[in-house]
């Protein structure tokens, strides 16, 4: 269950994007599982001198016959600048499992913490942040969870969403190696949604409709 609840969260993130033209705007987005809603994001863009801040929460849970059998929550906290990751806080519980993270840009590497424990990231890497198109075009990924690099290839395909009765003419990316998922943009590169398979589940994350 752990590995696809990651997702959602990756997924989550990039959603931000679409709020990124006015400060303090909020969004959700919506996680199922074979077709069942059992969670959701609430993601806040703001932006300050600084540049883009972006703020995560991520609340879901898994229950059968009335009891849980899975939760995950984590809160997120990143700061960009020019289309580049600054900084980022990272808080996260995957069904009593903590990660506490935190990153900094530097001249030539990022600085991470990982529960306590130092760590270094190449420049290259770029974080699981799907709204950000700029992912389809990265061979090298991090996990915003647990920081851990990831190779991966992308492959290309025109595959329209279906949403509210229409369909919408989309670009799919489809990641595999390290980090397996399909994510979904539109025309104006803004994402619509991810697709996730794992142990014979399929897990979708989708904007909610304004």
């Amino acid at each position: 269950m752990c590995r696809f609840v990651q997702w959602w969260i990756v997924f989550a993130v990039l959603l931000m994007a679409h709020g990124a033209r006015a400060a303090d705007q909020n969004h959700f987005a919506s996680i199922y599982l074979d077709g069942k809603k059992i969670g959701q994001v609430h993601y806040t863009v703001r932006t300050n001198d600084q540049g883009m801040v972006e703020e995560l929460q991520t609340r879901s849970s898994l229950s059968i016959l009335g009891f849980q059998v899975y939760y995950f929550t984590q809160d997120l906290h990143e700061v960009w600048k020019s289309g580049e990751l600054q900084s980022m806080q990272g808080n996260t519980d995957d069904h009593n499992t903590i990660f506490k993270s935190s990153l900094q840009r530097k001249p030539t590497e990022y600085d991470g913490v990982l529960n306590g424990k130092t760590l270094s990231l190449p420049h290259n890497a770029f974080p699981t942040s799907v709204w950000h198109y700029a992912i389809t075009q990265k061979s090298l990924l991090f996990d915003l969870k647990d920081l851990r690099l990831m190779k991966v290839k992308v492959s290309r395909s025109e595959d329209p969403v279906a949403s509210s009765g229409r369909s919408i003419p989309a670009s799919r990316f489809d990641f595999s190696g390290e980090w397996q998922a399909s994510i979904w943009f539109d025309q104006n590169k803004q994402l619509l949604k991810m697709n996730y398979n794992v142990q014979g589940r399929n897990v979708v994350v989708t904007i909610d409709s304004n």
